[in-house]
Formats: C-alpha cells, sequence, structure tokens
C-alpha cells in the first residue's frame, strides 16, 4: 500500500478528530482570550492569577490529585505485582482481572454514592472502629479533602493496575532466577532488576490517573459536599453558574496546560538515562 493510500484512508479520522475535538477546542481558547466587551484581552487569565482564592483551589486541586496519584501507585503496584508475580493459576488470574475492572463497568455516580454511605458518619468504617473501641465518636472521613482523595483512588486504581500489569507481565522471569543465582535475595531481586524495570509502566500510569485525578469533577463535587472546590468544579460554576465563560475557559485551559507539563514531563523521563538503564 503507497503513501498516498494510507493518507487517503486517514482523512475520515481526521477530519472527525478536527470537527469533534480541535474544533470545540479552539473555541473554548477563543473564548478565554475574549473580555465583557469581545475584545481580545488577557483579563481572565489576570483575573485567575491575581486573585488568592483561584491559587487555593489550584492548590488543593494538586494536593489532592498528587496524593491520589502516590496513593493509587503504592496500591496498584502491590495489586499488579501479587496479580503478575505471585499468582500461578490461570482461572484465578482471570478472575482477579475481572475484579479490577470490574468498578469501570459502573458509573461514577453509583460509586461516588457507595463510598458516601461507607465514610458517612453512621457508615461501616466508622460503626466498625466504634465497635472495636478505636474511637469514641465518628470521624470526618466525608465532605472534604479525605473524602475526595479515597473516592477518586477507587475510581482511578484500575488505570493504575492495568499500566502497571501490563508491564510487570512482560519482565523476563529468567531475571529473577539469574538475580538469584548472583547471590540477591527476594527483595533485592525486586529493587536492582524488577522494579526498574517497571518504570515506564509506573510513568504511564501516574500520568494517566494524576490527568484524570486533576479533571475530575463528579466525585469531588459528590463527595465534598459543597464544602472543597477544584478546577473542574471551579469551571462548571464560572460557566453554568455564574456565565462567565471567557473566565471558565481560561480555567479549562490552566487545567489543560498543567496536564501537559506532567505529560511532556513524563516523555522526557521515559526518554532520560534513568530510565534507560532501568530497562538494560
Amino acid at each position: 500500500m503507497s503513501k498516498k493510500q494510507v493518507y487517503i484512508m486517514l482523512i475520515p479520522t481526521i477530519l472527525v478528530m478536527l470537527v469533534f475535538f480541535m474544533f470545540p477546542l479552539l473555541v473554548v481558547l477563543y473564548n478565554s482570550f475574549l473580555g465583557s466587551d469581545g475584545s481580545l484581552t488577557l483579563e481572565s487569565y489576570k483575573t485567575f492569577f491575581t486573585d488568592p482564592y483561584y491559587y487555593s483551589v489550584l492548590g488543593t486541586t494538586l494536593k489532592i490529585s498528587i496524593l491520589t496519584t502516590i496513593i493509587t501507585l503504592v496500591i496498584g503496584y502491590s495489586i499488579a505485582y501479587y496479580v503478575t508475580r505471585v499468582i500461578k493459576k490461570k482461572w484465578w488470574k482471570r478472575i482477579s482481572y475481572i475484579i479490577i475492572i470490574s468498578p469501570l463497568f459502573t458509573s461514577a455516580v453509583v460509586r461516588s454514592f457507595g463510598w458516601m454511605i461507607i465514610l458517612g458518619n453512621n457508615g461501616f468504617i466508622n460503626n466498625l472502629l466504634m465497635n472495636l473501641g478505636i474511637i469514641n465518636s465518628p470521624i470526618s472521613l466525608l465532605y472534604n479533602e479525605v473524602g475526595i482523595t479515597i473516592g477518586l483512588i477507587y475510581i482511578l486504581a484500575p488505570f493504575m493496575i492495568l499500566s502497571l500489569i501490563s508491564v510487570l507481565q512482560n519482565i523476563d522471569r529468567n531475571l529473577d532466577d539469574a538475580a538469584s543465582d548472583l547471590g540477591l535475595t527476594p527483595f533485592k531481586t525486586f529493587i536492582k532488576v524488577t522494579f526498574p524495570i517497571s518504570y515506564p509502566g509506573i510513568l504511564s500510569g501516574s500520568v494517566m490517573v494524576f490527568s484524570l485525578a486533576i479533571s475530575a469533577y463528579v466525585t469531588p463535587a459528590m463527595m465534598s459536599g459543597g464544602k472543597v472546590e477544584v478546577l473542574a468544579m471551579l469551571v462548571y460554576d464560572q460557566m453554568m453558574q455564574v456565565f462567565n465563560y471567557q473566565l471558565g475557559s481560561s480555567i479549562s485551559f490552566i487545567m489543560l496546560f498543567v496536564s501537559l507539563v506532567i505529560l511532556a514531563l513524563n516523555n522526557y523521563l521515559l526518554k532520560s538515562d534513568w530510565a534507560q538503564e532501568g530497562n538494560r
């Protein structure tokens, strides 16, 4: 097949991308530079970067997103390692994969409602801790940053786990045997062999989770009860309640810019000596 034929076959896909992805994005970008009188201006961006309130919302969003990514990485790596390196039976692995991806088949609204019931003052966790005598009164796990983080971890964990599984299951097990023959303990083998080789999965999973966490709306809106605001909620408020489309568009592109910076950092790290050494 010639290059010309390949390009012709790509035309429908390119048109779909332009119409349904690039065009709306350009409209939002154009709106972010519009003033109240319709003139081109940087007023919306100036408003965001000069108002301490917007800074605090940005800080809260980044804190929740980073914390979610770190905890999800720790939990996800443990699960992915267990599934790929510990479980031997194929039928149990299949069941494990089904359990891992099953949350993705449920609406984020339903999952958030479930966690609201579990984390409430009369929820399962508080009742369990009080029955065990660990606490005397319910602790606040809902309508705060803790509740939002827990909800995001549960919802985004499958993305991290699947990214890590795709890397861990392709690591040659003969490397473990070679490390053992050289006198390395299983723990040192993990630290010096398995973990460095899994850098690409760690980076790709972390970028995916962080990008989804920083742009999440449904889970923070439900789990916060309106007491904690993140950037996605701020965009919704500006566009749907205040009808300030210019400021809402600006905040949207600030979120996109942060995600692109993280993506660029990920690509840099993947090409760096740090990652290449792990793959040798």
